[in-house]
């Protein structure tokens, strides 16, 4: 027995209406990277087909879904590095984000038969990928004199720190990269992850902006306050009880003897562990969700069990157990061991089966 992911098709449908309604004057960028987070990238592209576009980071990940037939335009964050892809980008209805001088120089000596749409990435503060603010107005002569890259030509900026509580520092990258574009017709804006979708784009007033939602279109709101964005988790993670047994108080549960058991009770195994991508971190720290009750993990998390103890509860063999979704919050699990929702969503292996319903 299998742990499994169960995907909610219609939460996911729903939070990309929910990120329109937020910000209806902008199109959407939806983040498919990394598998979608996890929860399976041509599934997901199917259906979140209303986006305008979807945006993955490496040309790799824009070759399978070509190669499996989702047809809608797809930004690749990381570009291209050599001329061969940037033929493929051009024949492939891909449009790449150029960052770098040595894409420039690509783009220059590369001659196209079809046109191709780009995005330019400045480095407004976050100091990792994109061109020096001084360097903007070059580089974008540059492309605007290629006849094959198509107007407008897209402008994008990745805000640093969206989604801290006391952030000072994205609206000083917002005004720098709304300085630098100068109210331009001829482009295109991106600014806002889904952070920065919630706190700040009803702020911007730009007529051609383009939204970036990643972890609120999967139904986690990447801020702490409340808001008006009515998103539902996506992203169920459950394990089947494999085995129940009964402990007495003093018994030691699991490698290194980590929990000594505080009274007579009953302790379940979980098949799953950090070999399907749960963290090591939530030994005696992780809690469970089965029928309105909350379990504590106890013991070590192995690669192959997770221990719980479940009191006098009758849970038998082949119970499904959640570890997060609907009723466990993934954001309260990631903080519980200091990481983020991605983390632990963009774990998940391959031995656990996913299920769309």
């Amino acid at each position: 027995m299998n742990g499994c992911i169960l995907i909610n098709k219609t939460n996911l449908i729903n939070n990309l209406s929910q990120i329109k309604k937020l910000s209806p004057d902008s199109k959407v960028m939806s983040m498919i990277k990394s598998n979608a987070y996890g929860h399976g990238i041509i599934e997901v592209a199917k259906l979140l087909d209303d986006s305008d576009a979807f945006a993955v980071a490496t040309l790799e990940e824009a070759r399978y879904l070509r190669n499996n037939n989702i047809t809608k335009e797809i930004v690749c964050l990381q570009g291209f590095s050599n001329a061969n892809e940037y033929l493929y980008c051009s024949e492939n209805n891909i449009r790449p984000v150029i960052h770098d001088l040595s894409q420039i120089n690509i783009i220059e000596e590369t001659l196209l038969e079809n046109n191709i749409k780009i995005w330019i990435k400045i480095d407004t503060g976050m100091n990792r990928l994109g061109f020096h603010a001084h360097d903007f107005h070059e580089v974008l002569n540059k492309c605007k004199e290629n006849k094959k890259i198509e107007n407008p030509i897209g402008i994008m900026t990745h805000l640093a720190c969206a989604d801290e509580n006391n952030d000072v520092f994205s609206e000083k990258q917002i005004n720098l990269l709304e300085k630098i574009v100068n109210n331009d017709d001829d482009i295109e804006l991106s600014i806002f992850n889904s952070a920065g979708t919630i706190r700040y784009s009803k702020k911007l007033k730009y007529k051609r902006n383009w939204i970036r939602p990643g972890l609120m279109i999967y139904g986690i709101n990447p801020c702490d306050e409340l808001n008006d964005i009515h998103i539902k988790p996506v992203m169920t993670l459950k394990a089947p009880v494999v085995s129940v047994k009964e402990c007495k108080k003093d018994d030691f549960i699991g490698y290194g003897q980590t929990y000594k058991v505080k009274k007579n009770t009953r302790i379940a195994a979980l098949g799953i562990g950090y070999g399907d991508g749960v963290p090591r971190r939530l030994s005696n720290i992780g809690k469970v969700f089965f029928e309105g009750n909350i379990f504590n993990i106890v013991g070590r998390v192995s690669m192959d069990l997770i221990m719980i103890d479940i009191e006098d509860k009758n849970i038998q063999v082949g119970s499904n157990i959640e570890l997060w979704g609907e009723n466990i919050n993934i954001k309260e699990v990631s903080s519980s061991i200091d990481a983020i929702p991605y983390e632990l969503m963009c774990a998940l292996g391959n031995r656990l089966s996913k299920k769309y319903i």
